[in-house]
Order: C-alpha cells, then structure tokens, then sequence
C-alpha cells in the first residue's frame, strides 16, 4: 500500500511537469529523492538485518551461518500451485520450491535436505511437480511436517527417507478434488442469458451458467479415478505399504500425527530440530550441523513493477479474475476442511 501510494504520488508529480516546462529543477529532484529514500530506507534495513545471518544471494539464495557441511531446510508454505517463475508471490509455487531444491542439491557443502511442510496441498500439477524433483534427489531428505502437511502436502512428503510428524499435526487427505459451482439459479433469478457456442457437446462440460450433465460428471469422475489411482501409487511407494493398505487408509480423511506413525504414514514425532539431527546423521555430518536456507527478497524493479501492474489493473480485469478462477474446473491434491 505504500508503494502503491509513492507510485500514485509520482505520477501527479510527473503530470503536473508535463503540464507545465516552468517547474524549477529542484523541486523535480525534491520530489525524486522524496519518493527514493523511504524505499531505500526499506531495502537496507531489510538486507542489513538478513545479511548479518549469512550469505545472501538477492536473487533467491542461500543464507547459512558458520562452515562445514550442512543440511538445508527448503520451506514449502501455503497453498501449492504450478509455475515456471522463481519470483516469490505467496504460497509454495513449483518454480520457486523446485528452484530451492536445485539450490541445494548443486550445492557440495549440503549433506542431506530438510522439507519443512505446512501446507493443504493444491494444484495436482504444481505438487506432481514438486514430487518428480524430490523422488530424484539422491542426498538424504528428511520432513518436517508442521501444522498442515495434508493431499499435496502429503504426496510430496511421501518419497522423503524420513518423515517427522508433530502429535498435531493434520496430514493423510489422500484424495482427489475437483471443485464445480452451479449458478443457473442465480442468473436465472437475476435475468442473464448465458450462451456459450462450442465445438462439440463436451467443450464446456463443468460450465458453472448450466446444471452438470450426468455424462460430463462421468467424465470428471474418470478423470478423477486417474488422478487418485496415480496418488495412491505414490504413498504405496514412497512408504513401502501394499497398495490395498493404502487404498483403506485413502479415502479422503486426514490423521493426526500420532495416527500418521500408527499407520505407516509418518515415521516419528518430533519437531523441526529433530528433523534436523536425523537428516545430518543420515548425510554423514557430526556434530551440529550448518544451516543453508533460502531467501527470495524481490529486487526494487520488481517492486516497481509490481505495484505498477496492480495500479493499471483495472476493475473488470480484477472481477473477471474472479470469476475465472471461481467457474474453471481444476483437479487439485487439496484439504479443504478446517484446519
């Protein structure tokens, strides 16, 4: 919001010189380093206050403390989605995690990886993604789930070598869903006409302006069948279970960390630091550990820009934003229960 409102006040201050050439010079420079220095201001303090852990790398590198080998702690928080970009912009996008799993796979001072989850999941494709990186990786991994480590967070826990789970916390979720809202009643009540013009009879199956065909639900179901047969194949082999022991503990609901032990899903309790001993005796370091994690600070164009897109957004492109994120069908390994 602030930069948002420095934004706002350049852009009068640049209208008001374009409308008039008898502007003095220094009032124009005034106006600039008014505008320079709370951001600067920002930036310093924010990179001084990070910069004396460790190593910082701006464009998403490693902060870490001391020498040695060590274990590096990859955050994956929030909502997961598919994306190439390695821009932090909330959540736990794929290009940003798998990016941070590059980082410490590449790097020979790192032993072994710690996941810290604490995520309902999201997106089949943005978790699948982020699990292909994480089945690969041939340094120890060992999670740590936090509050929330349920659906796509479970998937991509599931090939780890060792998982913590707190006695709270909520993970399993092993399930498929696709959410579809119906709002025929509502523009028939309002008095909108929707007509949607197609290729063939199954183009805009799932469309939310008309009641879902029983033979499009087929389709989804198919869909989803698929989609679940793949997750459950997953636990079985990251875990060692037989797949019909899966398959009973796979049926959408979530277990408490305890229950996670009791049942295979989860190896033991502990928190954070537990799971940061058991990944630095499984890469072979003794002693304590050194510690490698990953900041991801936008660079003061990025700033600029960003606040420059949302202020040219406009009105419609925000509510049609909403509407199409709200009426497009979207299979997801995603807890949509309380947590």
């Amino acid at each position: 919001m602030e930069n948002e409102t420095m934004a706002e006040e350049t852009n009068t201050a640049t209208t008001k010189t374009n409308a008039s050439n008898r502007t003095p010079l220094w009032i124009l420079l005034s106006v600039v380093v008014g505008f320079m220095l709370p951001v600067c201001s920002c930036a310093v303090l924010t990179i001084t206050s990070i910069a004396s852990l460790g190593a910082l790398d701006m464009g998403g590198g490693a902060v870490s403390s001391g020498v040695g080998d060590a274990v590096a702690i990859v955050r994956i928080e929030g909502a997961i989605t598919s994306s190439d970009s390695v821009e932090f912009t909330g959540g736990a996008t794929s290009g940003l995690v798998i990016a941070d799993l590059q980082a410490a796979i590449d790097d020979p001072t790192v032993k072994a990886i710690v996941l810290r989850v604490d995520s309902p999941g999201g997106t089949v494709t943005g978790s699948s993604q982020i699990y292909e990186v994480i089945r690969e990786i041939e340094k120890p991994v060992v999670v740590s789930m936090a509050g929330l480590a349920a659906s796509g967070g479970y998937q991509i826990s599931a090939p780890a070598d060792y998982i913590f789970a707190r006695p709270d916390t909520l993970t399993g979720s092993i399930g498929v869903i696709m959410t579809l809202f119906n709002a025929k009643e509502l523009i028939d009540e309002v008095g909108v006409d929707v007509i949607l013009i197609t290729s063939g009879p199954n183009k805009a199956m799932g469309s939310s302006w008309e009641e879902l065909d029983p033979a499009h639900q087929e389709i989804f179901e198919t869909l989803i069948d698929e989609t679940y047969e793949d997750f459950v194949q997953i636990v079985a082999d990251g875990r060692n279970l037989d797949i019909a022991d899966v398959r009973q503990l796979a049926d959408g609901r979530i277990y408490s960390g305890r229950q996670a032990v009791d049942n295979g899903l989860a190896d033991e309790l502990g928190n954070l630091d537990d799971a940061i001993a058991k990944a630095a005796d499984l890469g072979g370091i003794s002693g304590k550990p050194r510690l490698v994690e990953f900041e991801h600070i936008p660079s003061f164009r990025d700033l600029l820009l960003g606040a420059g897109s949302r202020l040219n957004q406009s009105e419609a492109d925000r509510v049609m934003g909403l509407v199409t994120e709200f009426t497009t069908p979207t299979l997801e390994y995603r807890y949509v229960g309380p947590q």
